[in-house]
């Protein structure tokens, strides 16, 4: 079925044409409305959060993480000024180089000892280059103006402090986005392989992971030591660019084949010194190679985190072992000025250039991230906050309402369930006289209880016993909240009643029960307050009135009315706000009856009433006139729901989320028929197919038998993996489990069947048929 609606322009030619031809014309669209202005179909549109709008320059704003895992989004938000404290320097931000923390840590995959008290770890970014905007007491060398680059705690950002003995000027010539790319990835290298493995000109390097950013800059610091460099790297591009930039041997870091080669390129008689950024048993294979003196840094964390063992034995041919934090050496009150200042002196002199870069405008940063957790660059990539850049949309501060406290607040509904939590938001946020309606007042079930825990806050809540839709009845509980010297300042109206049968077996008493408390409360409650200024006028619809409901036809037109509702009073310049809300938890009808787990199968996950106010929050300060609040996996719903698939819903549930939705459910099922060492074997399949994805390769090319860690995953390929697992199997599995255990995609395909429980004892088996 097509509806159109025609606005009539009085040319009853020119509409009847402009009719028939949408009638003619082949078309998706069930939805048209053809006005003077032109023809338009309806979209529902998705914001997790309040759309970001440009700001300008001056403001000032940081890179946030919501929702961190595989569903994370990134959100530039409007943040106060900072200020420079003793010895620091503000840093009004030009570029920012990522690291691979970065995008591990925005998709949770940090545990939090990498994180937790460490300086440089406040937010994310710590590659910065820009122009001083600020300098605290006691600087000497800097002023406002310069260009400096160096470490800096929450780099992405448009404003970031930084210690002023971390900070190397950027040379004459040289951009902010080369600058950027020195900091991490050349104190580490210097740190590490000239002030404490202080080799000797002529001896060999293994460096594997040579082709990331420190990789490149341990290669530059071997070739100005006179060393001889051998290097690792995943794929053959990035071993010709080793092999260009001054590496004698490139291997495959992929495979344990570079340790026999390792052997056959130096006779036999191995390396002095490994740079190491791989796991497992290519550690192992690592220590093997040194000559005795040899040195093994250690630059990888997930080994140290994991607190995984190490073969003692090499060290008997007195080797050295040496690991490395960032923060402890940088922030060492005589190892960081002294490495600090030896790197600016070598990037002075050329010594040290900047990493191969690929550049992209802050406005694109979710592309930035993206491409360095695929590990589909060389070097460096880096994040622009250049002037001349598209603007960044920044997320406005939120803000949170502030009501009178002076005045009275009316919610209908407001003596029991989401209507009483309402009370509590009200109190929350500044109301301290509440008048809270329903047709039982004081004997409400709920009543005295909600009462008195307001009371306790000082918030002063006057029962009363009314008929909403009673115009009557409501007219008199105005009038006495004005009689109280408080006079009502704003509304909610959060009253409700259900009623759920198909729309065929309702009679008309029965529609009308559960229309009225909606449509024609409201409707006496705007009446009643026209000619009030007030601060609130805030109506509770559902997001029935956007999906519909079969069983709910009368409560999805009554939601639907106050929305319109809402729309009108705003078209004629007054207050209100309208907010769809999903399915609740803890409270109201959803907790009363228990359908948490229900709704969740349904794909609309109940909300905590702290996680809906605080989004309310937002709509109202932002002043919305119309918007839902829920937790929804709308491909799931789609199932439910028919209209989901309808044009109207196409950007809330695209096509290829559907159906990657549909194939897991119709594994599930298939899995479920088989034996449990078929089944083993299908989840072993779609692991591999994963596992192919983050290497670029054929899954027919993964052995399932083989140590998932000697595929040559780097930290991030190992991340990406397990998001891809988590998200396509709807399980939580610890990263430790899946990555670093030593185990084959067959022994990951068991651990996946046994959470998945399809053949447990308990779970009811599919009949013969």
């Amino acid at each position: 079925m097509r509806r159109i609606s025609l606005e009539r322009t009085g040319d009853q030619v020119t509409d009847a044409r402009r009719l028939a031809h949408e009638l003619l014309v082949a078309t998706a669209e069930d939805e048209v409305v053809l006005t003077k202005g032109g023809r338009f179909v309806p979209r529902q549109t998705q914001h997790l959060a309040e759309e970001p709008t440009p700001l300008p320059s001056r403001s000032s704003f940081t890179l946030d993480v919501r929702s961190p895992g595989f569903s994370r989004r990134l959100v530039w938000r409007e943040t106060e000024p900072l200020r420079p404290g003793p010895g620091e320097l503000l840093v009004e931000l030009r570029a920012v180089a990522l690291n691979y923390r970065d995008p591990m840590r925005a998709n949770g995959l940090l545990p939090p000892e990498s994180v937790e008290g460490t300086p440089l770890s406040r937010g994310l970014g710590t590659d910065g280059a820009g122009i001083v905007s600020a300098v605290g007491p006691g600087v000497m060398g800097f002023a406002v103006g310069d260009r400096v680059a160096g470490l800096m705690a929450a780099a992405l950002a448009s404003h970031a402090l930084m210690l002023a003995y971390t900070a190397c000027p950027v040379l004459d010539g040289m951009t902010c986005a080369e600058a950027a790319t020195f900091p991490v990835a050349f104190l580490t290298a210097h740190h590490t392989l000239v002030q404490e493995a202080r080799p000797f000109p002529g001896e060999t390097v293994l460096v594997h992971g040579g082709a990331g950013a420190v990789g490149l800059a341990v290669v530059q610091c071997a070739r100005h030591l006179g060393l001889r460099v051998i290097a690792t790297a995943g794929t053959e591009a990035k071993r010709d660019l080793l092999l260009t930039l001054g590496a004698e041997h490139v291997l495959n870091s992929r495979t344990l084949d570079f340790a026999p080669r390792v052997r056959e390129l130096t006779e036999g008689k191995g390396v002095d010194i490994v740079v190491n950024s791989l796991r497992g048993e290519a550690i192992g294979q690592s220590l093997d190679l040194l000559r005795p003196n040899g040195r093994f840094i250690e630059l990888g964390k997930r080994d140290i985190f994991l607190n995984n063992p190490l073969l003692l034995r090499p060290f008997q041919r007195s080797l050295t072992f040496l690991g490395f934090n960032l923060d402890s050496v940088v922030l060492d009150s005589v190892r960081g000025p002294r490495l600090s200042q030896e790197i600016a002196e070598r990037v002075a002199d050329g010594q040290y250039r900047p990493l191969p870069h690929i550049v992209y405008p802050a406005a694109r940063v979710e592309e930035a991230f993206r491409l360095l957790q695929h590990s589909r660059h060389t070097g460096k990539v880096v994040v622009s906050l250049d002037q001349l850049d598209e603007p960044v949309p920044v997320e406005p501060a939120r803000g949170v309402p502030v009501l009178d406290a002076e005045g009275t607040y009316l919610i209908t509904g407001g003596l029991g369930g989401f209507g009483a939590a309402t009370a509590d938001w009200l109190a929350d946020r500044g109301a301290r006289h509440l008048a809270l309606l329903s047709r039982r007042g004081d004997e409400a079930p709920e009543g005295a209880a909600v009462r008195q825990r307001l009371a306790r806050r000082g918030v002063q809540a006057t029962a009363y016993a009314a008929d909403v839709t009673d115009e009557a009845a409501v007219r008199r509980v105005i009038a006495a909240v004005d009689a109280t010297g408080h006079r009502l300042r704003g509304v909610v109206h959060c009253a409700m009643h259900l009623d759920d049968a198909p729309l065929a077996d309702l009679t008309d008493d029965r529609f009308a029960a559960v229309l009225a408390p909606k449509a024609a409360g409201a409707t006496v409650l705007d009446r009643l307050t026209a000619d009030r200024d007030l601060d609130l006028f805030l109506l509770y619809s559902s997001v029935t009135a956007a999906t519909g409901n079969l069983a709910q036809a009368p409560y999805v037109a009554g939601n639907a009315y106050l929305e319109a509702l809402a729309r009108a009073r705003r078209h004629a310049g007054r207050t209100a706000t309208a907010i769809a809300w999903g399915p609740i938890a803890e409270t109201g009808y959803v907790a009363r009856n228990d359908l948490g787990a229900t709704m969740t199968g349904l794909g609309f996950d109940p909300l905590a009433p702290a996680e809906a106010f605080t989004a309310a929050d937002g709509l109202l300060a932002s002043d919305t006139d119309v918007a839902g609040i829920g937790r929804y996996r709308w491909a799931r719903a789609r199932r439910l729901l028919p209209a989901l698939a309808t044009p109207r819903y196409s950007g809330l549930v695209p096509t290829d989320v559907a159906d990657m939705d549909d194939s897991r459910e119709e594994l599930l099922r298939s899995l479920a028929a088989l034996t449990p060492e078929e089944a083993v074997r299908t989840i072993a399949d779609v692991l591999a197919r994963h596992l192919a994805t983050v290497l670029h390769t054929e899954a027919s090319e993964l052995d399932r038998e083989r140590r998932v860690e000697e595929f040559g995953l780097d930290s991030l390929m190992g991340a990406e993996f397990i998001l891809h697992v988590r998200e396509y199997f709807d399980i939580h599995i610890p990263p430790s489990e899946l990555i670093g255990a030593g185990g084959s995609l067959n022994h990951f395909a068991r651990l996946i069947h046994g959470r998945l429980g399809i053949h447990s004892p308990d779970r009811p088996q599919p009949a013969d048929t």
